[in-house]
């Protein structure tokens, strides 16, 4: 793997618009559908397990903790498939298994025979199946775009992904109210037949797969992880988002607890707070290529990452009346939001673009492991520390998270990277 040495910045040639890219507009389009309908399908199988089951709160504790172990366990294996396979077959076939697993819950309503193993067999076997597919899905993408179309292919994806953040839990609800949630959950199903259907359209063809060596899968990780640990830049980058998101998880543990015990918000209005966060993103991704443009691509990404940090700290500053510290949330979720978009995009892109095509599978799932891996860590930290020194001076330790992030990437030569750079094709 190239370190920072052997990389040279791409050439600052005008970038083509990619809504005139016919195989991109057919990712784009899948990938929305099937975001609305995860998210549509995330809202009904809760609601299904709550409604249909009546699932004690335990159940569903462990519902969503049994979906994260999928990534742990399949994570690096599933990046070595992806380079040994060609990625749009595999996204594919991730695509309709989804929506076979998926179709079994509503059958089994159908029946009278749903159960609540049920439900956590599918939502283990569906976040699997994501696992591949998303290692895929951004190994895949610089297939279709130039490098110099990265940050706004990943910017256009982001705002997929934003709107169905913001309406999907709305349509899901409003379906589950409509036709019941096990029903509900047919809509998901038919969105990953949808993208299916449009993946198999694209024309754009894929690198041939190299096969130099008999297939080692330890041998094939280790290259991977290697990859990572051997580039300044990716390693940086690593670093910077895994304690981002260890730290970062201390406000999933405690936010909703501190705003409703400390700040006396009630339900409706922590509900508007968090719903601000979508609409920051939303607008951190459909600005990222503009910022990037601006600014360059490493002061984009660490700039981003700062401005968060500045607005994390505002949330256990948060005091005085309701409505005072509701607009301090606020202000801290759509700012916050918007900049750690652009920052995500950014580290995305960069990521795509200095990792060869060979080992793309294996580096996005080496990062997909390990910030899945410190999610939950960061979850148990964060409840521990509330308990014992009270959740705002928890939540002071966990702003810290973005600005050393920010300290990481200052230290690493992604801070004077104006442009995504390009590999020198000897070492590839």
């Amino acid at each position: 793997m190239p370190d920072t040495d052997q990389l040279t910045p791409s050439p600052a040639f005008p970038v083509a618009s990619l809504w005139r890219n016919p195989d991109f507009l057919k990712l784009w389009t899948g990938k929305t559908i099937s975001a609305f309908g995860s998210e549509i399908s995330g809202t009904a199988i809760g609601l299904a397990a709550i409604l249909t089951l009546n699932a004690s709160p335990l159940q569903l504790g462990l519902l969503g903790a049994l979906a994260g172990i999928p990534a742990l366990i399949i994570g690096l294996p599933a990046g070595v498939w992806v380079d040994r396979m060609r990625r749009k077959p595999i996204m594919i076939a991730t695509d309709l298994l989804r929506a076979v697993a998926l179709v079994t819950i509503p059958a089994a309503a159908l029946f009278g025979i749903l159960s609540f193993a049920q439900l956590v067999v599918v939502s283990m076997i569906v976040a699997g199946l994501t696992v591949f597919f998303e290692v895929a899905d951004n190994s895949f993408l610089p297939a279709v775009t130039t490098r110099e179309q990265l940050v706004d292919g990943n910017s256009k994806l982001g705002v997929s992904d934003s709107l169905a953040e913001i309406g999907g839990p709305a349509i899901g609800g409003a379906l589950v109210q409509t036709i019941t949630a096990p029903f509900a959950i047919l809509v998901d199903s038919a969105s990953y037949v949808v993208s299916a259907l449009l993946l198999g359209r694209i024309r754009t063809a894929e690198l041939p797969i190299s096969h130099e060596s008999t297939p080692d899968m330890r041998g094939e990780i280790g290259e991977g992880l290697r990859t990572v640990r051997d580039s300044r830049v990716l390693l940086a980058v690593l670093a910077a988002t895994a304690v981002f998101n260890l730290l970062g998880s201390f406000f999933g543990a405690l936010y909703s607890a501190y705003a409703v015990r400390t700040l006396s918000l009630t339900p409706a209005l922590l509900g508007i707070v968090i719903s601000a966060g979508g609409i920051g993103a939303l607008v951190g991704a459909a600005m990222a290529g503009r910022v990037t443009r601006r600014f360059g691509v490493g002061p984009a990404l660490i700039g981003g990452l700062a401005f968060h940090g500045c607005c994390s700290f505002l949330v256990p500053l948060a005091n005085g009346s309701v409505r005072e510290a509701t607009a301090i949330l606020l202000f801290a979720q759509i700012v916050g939001d918007t900049t750690l978009m652009i920052f995500f995009i950014n580290a995305v892109s960069l990521r795509q673009a200095v990792t060869p095509d060979r080992l793309l599978g294996r580096v996005n799932a080496s990062f997909q492991v390990v910030i899945a891996a410190v999610g939950p860590l960061g979850f148990l930290l964060g409840g521990l520390l509330g308990e014992a020194i009270g959740m705002r001076p928890t939540l002071f330790i966990a702003a810290t998270g973005s600005w050393i992030g920010t300290a990481i990437l200052l230290a690493s030569p992604v801070r004077t990277m104006r442009t995504l750079p390009v590999i020198d094709s000897a070492t590839e």
